[in-house]
């Protein structure tokens, strides 16, 4: 039961809904308005009857002949031949489309003709509504070549008025002498029905062959056709015929002196014999000339003395529809559908703040209404120009011309060579010094890369990034990024190289003792390196030494290798070789040391280094470790090498430290009494074997050939 009354209770709210929106329609639409079939039964609510001729709202419908919908409107078409003086002429109304048999309805009923100020008699012949025929005389065209004349059709009685969907087809054309079919060229017209009016305008150039210069103009209550309403000092043009289809700029500053382009349909048949009157947001825009057949050009004149000159006052913005108004007799205008703002241009930033003096650097100017006007200027303090690129609503972006010295200076917008605009906090920009690089400096990296090159010189801030570029001997090139740190500081990333694509060869040579703590990483050679700083913009400039001073060379060195590791309880040093040159020389994360515990390696911790030298890594970890229990460490070198090294027999620190006790001298020592048991005679010559055996032992190196 409550379903059932809960069901009940939706239906009467749905359907008091409904009636409401209904309700609430029917009180926007007007269907009286509309005086033709088409328009109004383009409306939902709306009907036309073709009894009555008239719209009405569909519950006051009566009769048989209403039209619901568009598609069964009777279409009428007026056959406009050319009439001329002394020749008979019938006004014919062709019907078409007669879905709800109008026609015969017609032929029940009289019908008669209004021809301007006359009555004839009308008649139904097949599908043809056609009036009595009426000769015109050379009297009626004593001002005129041209004629129009004003026609309708009335029927049952004279009580209703027949309404055509074109309010052109009301108005026809007469003329003197036979034109022929270009009786029209040169010539426009206009035709609407607004604020209760219909109107009809008609203008030829001097260019017509059958009229010449000719302007008609007639305008009617829409609901009386037999009362002539007086005419508007400025006729309003209100069609597609004459109309301002475009302008531009589409704004100016409120500061005027922006030349406006505004292009009018049939602008040269409008304007001959005519002064023009140009007026965008209610401003007046001066000097206005005709540069072709459908624009005309004008500068915005500057505000009134009365206006405010506070720059915050709002009184600057204006928004307006531009009028063309010909005159000065029988004026006619033209209102543009579309708006036309007198702005206050604003800058809110500028970056980038810096850029080398070669110029190219891309300024970005942010703000509001930037595209404004017709063409703008952006200058760097007094008269460095920045030539602009991009130009929108919020956005300029201009590339910066070469300065000969460093400088700097506000930036400013020049909106078409008047109003100048600037960000509240004066924002500048500076011509720095090109970068210079410090060239006694190293620059080296190993074979895997990835290491931290550090980069010291001057000017680097304002660049937008650098590129860093070694050169191989076979002209291939690897390019690395750098970050940059400050003006004086940035940080490179070696490349990754690979040695198999190198031309080597082995040598022998004899290394340096192990306990030699001076000894130094294996160098490959050195390579040809640039330096590229990019701006914003297109601008890029190749970092070099000051002073003239020679580019230096890109040391390659062998990748480090991890032999063991051992701990003294507190710190943990890892032995190996090749441990310094190529990537320690940055005081940055570059080598990076975990401690894996307990043999569990996916759980570490931190070691941070201490120092590093050719073949000792030392380190003290983060957090207190047992050092028992560190059974790997994790060794990266930079981005790209990792080395995992596992724990070995335990061995003292100072073992570590001298390195000359690594076992060797054992073996040493067991060999000699072997052999002094077996000879003594041999003694001799089996220690000098031992002493070679130390110091001697050749072993192979890889050395890479690259030309100087």
């Amino acid at each position: 039961m409550m379903f059932s009354n809960f069901t009940i209770f939706m239906v009467i709210l749905c359907v008091s809904r409904h009636a409401y929106a209904s309700e609430s329609a029917k009180s926007k639409i007007d269907c009286i308005e509309y005086r033709s079939c088409t328009k109004c039964a383009n409306e939902t609510l709306c009907s036309w009857s073709l009894e009555h001729q008239n719209c009405v709202q569909q519950e006051e419908l009566w009769g048989n002949m209403m039209v619901h919908v568009e598609t069964d409107c009777p279409q009428f078409t007026v056959a406009k031949l050319s009439w001329l003086k002394d020749a008979s002429y019938t006004y014919t109304l062709t019907v078409s489309n007669d879905k709800k048999d109008f026609m015969a309805y017609l032929r029940r009923v009289t019908i008669s003709c209004s021809l301007q100020t006359g009555y004839l008699k009308g008649r139904v012949d097949q599908n043809d509504i056609k009036c009595d025929g009426i000769r015109r005389t050379q009297a009626d065209f004593m001002l005129n070549k041209q004629m129009i004349f004003f026609y309708y059709v009335k029927f049952n009685n004279n009580s209703v008025i027949l309404r055509l969907d074109n309010d052109s087809d009301y108005y026809v054309p007469h003329y003197n002498h036979e034109c022929g079919v270009k009786r029209d060229d040169d010539c426009m017209t206009c035709a609407w029905t607004a604020d209760g009016y219909i109107n009809y305008f008609k203008r030829c150039s001097s260019a017509n062959r059958c009229s010449g210069l000719y302007q008609f103009y007639d305008r009617r209550y829409a609901q009386n056709f037999t009362t002539t309403a007086t005419a508007t000092a400025a006729v309003p043009l209100q069609c597609a015929n004459a109309s301002v289809q475009s302008v531009e700029p589409v704004s100016a500053p409120w500061t005027g002196g922006t030349v406006v382009r505004v292009t009018v349909k049939n602008h040269r048949i409008l304007t001959e014999k005519k002064s023009v009157v140009v007026t965008v947001a209610g401003r007046e825009c001066a000097g206005p000339k005709s540069v072709d057949n459908d624009t005309i050009a004008c500068i915005v004149s500057p505000p009134s003395r009365e206006e405010p000159k506070a720059v915050s006052d709002v009184a600057r913005l204006a928004e307006g529809s531009i009028v063309v108004e010909y005159g000065p007799w029988q004026k006619f205008s033209i209102v543009s559908t579309f708006a036309f703002k007198l702005v206050n241009p604003r800058l809110t930033d500028v970056s980038p703040t810096c850029g080398p003096l070669s110029g190219g650097t891309l300024l970005t100017i942010a703000g509001e209404y930037l595209d404004t006007g017709t063409a703008v200027r952006v200058v760097v303090g007094n008269d460095t120009t920045c030539s602009a690129v991009v130009r929108s609503p919020k956005r300029i972006l201009c590339l910066t011309s070469a300065v000969e010295a460093p400088n700097d200076g506000v930036v400013r917008v020049v909106f078409d060579g008047g109003l100048s605009a600037q960000t509240a906090n004066r924002q500048s920009f500076a011509y720095t010094g090109n970068p210079v690089l410090d060239a006694s400096q190293p620059f080296a990296g190993i074979v895997s890369g990835g290491t931290a090159i550090p980069v010291r010189g001057l000017h680097f801030s304002c660049a937008r990034n650098t590129t860093m570029a070694v050169h191989l001997h076979n002209g291939t090139v690897h390019r690395t990024g750098c970050q940059i740190h400050n003006d004086t500081f940035m940080v490179c990333r070696s490349p990754a190289l690979s040695v198999d694509d190198l031309p080597i060869r082995h040598v022998n040579t004899t290394t340096i003792a192990a306990e030699n703590d001076d000894a130094e990483a294996t160098l490959l050679g050195t390579l040809k390196f640039e330096l590229d700083i990019a701006y914003d913009g297109d601008s890029v400039v190749k970092l070099r030494p000051g002073h003239g001073d020679p580019m230096p060379r890109y040391h390659l060195y062998v990748n480090p290798v991890l032999n063991y590791f051992a701990t003294d309880g507190h710190a943990i040093t890892v032995i190996g070789r090749n441990l310094e040159w190529g990537y320690a020389q940055y005081q940055g994360d570059d080598t990076v040391v975990r401690l894996h515990v307990n043999d569990n390696l996916a759980v570490y911790t931190t070691c941070d280094v201490t120092s590093v030298d050719w073949h000792r890594i030392v380190c003290v970890p983060k957090t207190a470790v047992n050092m028992e229990t560190v059974s790997a460490v994790d060794v990266a070198y930079g981005l790209n090498l990792r080395q995992l090294l596992f724990k070995k027999p335990a061995r003292s620190v100072d073992y570590i430290q001298h390195p000359w006790t690594d076992g060797r001298g054992t073996t040493v020592v067991v060999a000699v009494l072997a052999v002094l048991l077996l000879c003594c005679v041999c003694l001799v010559q089996l220690y000098g074997r031992k002493i070679r055996n130390r110091y001697n032992c050749g072993t192979p190196l890889v050395e890479l050939q690259t030309p100087e």
